[in-house]
């Protein structure tokens, strides 16, 4: 073979040594990102469902206790309106006697 181009084969065999060890380079430095990417991706992912999940106890817990005094407020008006026919129970049942029995012609 020829000096020059067993310096030119030489050539071109170092330079696509260079470039598959820059592209082996670059395909690991490519996958090191995309692991990295994936991991805060998914950490994000976590920190959002965690503050969504937060966000919906404290949604529930509301209204939870909303609903609570809600139905303390129905107890304690139904206990007062008892009280109430519990009060007047004799004067309607006098009056009733009176309407009916009285009135009769």
């Amino acid at each position: 073979m020829h000096p020059d181009l067993d310096a030119i084969v030489s050539s071109d065999e170092e330079a696509r040594s260079r470039v598959a060890l820059a592209e082996n380079r670059r395909e690991r430095e490519l996958s090191a990102a995309r692991a990295a990417r994936d991991t805060a991706i998914e950490a994000r992912r976590r920190e959002a469902d965690e503050s969504l999940q937060g966000e919906l106890q404290a949604i529930r817990a509301e209204g939870d206790a909303r609903v609570a005094e809600i139905l303390r407020q129905q107890e304690q008006y139904l206990a007062t309106l008892a009280d109430a026919g519990e009060r007047t129970i004799d004067d309607a049942v006098a009056l009733y006697l009176r309407i009916v029995c009285e009135a009769a012609p």
